[in-house]
């Protein structure tokens, strides 16, 4: 819900949404994320029989530089 939601109001700003897949691609594929992320939530998930943990929460800092 919260990403249709996203998407919908996105859509109505170009600007924004750059803003907000620049934010994004670079909280999930950024190679640099370890010195900007700190993983606060884990949980024990199995799937097909493998205990993993996945990350259900995480803070991000950036720079006032990234932010302009």
């Amino acid at each position: 819900l919260s990403v249709a939601l996203s998407g919908t109001i996105l859509s109505r700003c170009p600007a924004c949404a750059r803003n907000f897949a620049n934010l994004y691609c670079n909280n999930i594929c950024s190679p640099d994320q370890s010195l900007f992320t700190n993983v606060t939530r884990v949980v024990n998930r199995t799937i097909l029989g493998k205990s993993e943990l996945a990350v259900v929460e995480y803070q991000c800092f950036y720079q006032q530089d990234f932010a302009d």
